[in-house]
């Protein structure tokens, strides 16, 4: 009976044995084999972890002071270096806006003593930085040929009591051919225009005057189209100087920068 029993149990086993290698042959069929990894892909992936390891902790860890340090120093040199440069910069353009300022009331002068038929003269006044548009008729010479600076506050007083007489339209003939160019002026005859800051007339040369001076010189414009030959020199506080020049026979007005040599030459202080 026990023998029958074991004998049973023995077979059993060996059956069951023998289905489990069944189903391992069918599994091994039926499996579905995944694709080989490249043997590099796990040493990138490691590099690439390492990578992110070390940016957080240089993250983590911030800037050290002596880092700040050299970073505030670094921009401190730069911008000492760029202020001297933009400062020369901006001197050099209000140098040159002016010199095409005085060029352009220049012109204007020009075309508008060949249009009305009259002489204009442009004025400036070396001490007080200053320049505008008149009449010939208006100026009031003194000894030497040089204008004064009462001139302009005769113009001013003139213009002032056109302006009254208008009003009440008691102009004479005369007065009513100034009130007329004023007019055609745009309102710009005999108001001042101060240059710009830092930039000053370091010389004028005029039939009246050859060398420097602090006094009120003009050029005349005539209705022919011609001038008075005629040199204005604008000098910035760094020392770079343009010169105006008219042409006589023209009338024309040209701008150039001078050079040191030039500068030198004149007497003026040269840029450093």
């Amino acid at each position: 009976m026990r023998g029958r029993r074991a004998k049973s149990r023995e077979q059993r086993a060996k059956g069951e044995e023998r289905e489990a290698r069944k189903r391992g042959v069918e599994g091994a069929r039926g499996r579905v084999h995944a694709p080989t990894i490249p043997r590099s892909l796990p040493s990138s992936i490691v590099l690439s972890s390492m990578l992110c390891a070390l940016r957080s902790k240089l993250y983590a860890r911030g800037f050290s002071l002596i880092e700040l340090s050299i970073v505030i120093f670094i921009i401190l040199l730069m911008t000492s270096a760029a202020v001297p440069w933009m400062r020369t910069f901006a001197e050099s353009t209000r140098l040159r806006s002016a010199a095409r300022s005085i060029r352009s009331l220049m012109e204007f002068a020009r075309s508008s003593a060949v249009t009305q038929r009259t002489e204009y003269v442009v004025l400036f006044d070396p001490s007080k930085r200053e320049y505008w548009l008149s009449l010939m008729e208006f100026l009031n010479e003194e000894s030497g040929s040089v204008v004064s600076d009462s001139s302009r506050t005769s113009l001013s007083e003139s213009l002032k009591s056109l302006a009254e007489k208008n009003s009440t339209g008691l102009l004479s003939e005369n007065e009513e051919e100034v009130e007329g160019a004023f007019s055609r002026t745009g309102g710009i005859l005999g108001i001042p225009k101060e240059l710009p800051e830092g930039i000053e007339i370091a010389r004028v040369s005029s039939p009246r005057s050859s060398s420097g001076n602090n006094e009120v010189d003009y050029i005349v414009f005539h209705p022919d189209g011609t001038a008075e030959d005629f040199e204005i020199y604008l000098q910035s506080g760094s020392g770079r100087v343009f010169l105006l020049n008219v042409a006589e026979a023209t009338g024309r007005t040209g701008i150039r920068e001078l050079t040191v040599e030039e500068i030198e030459q004149l007497g003026l202080e040269v840029s450093q």
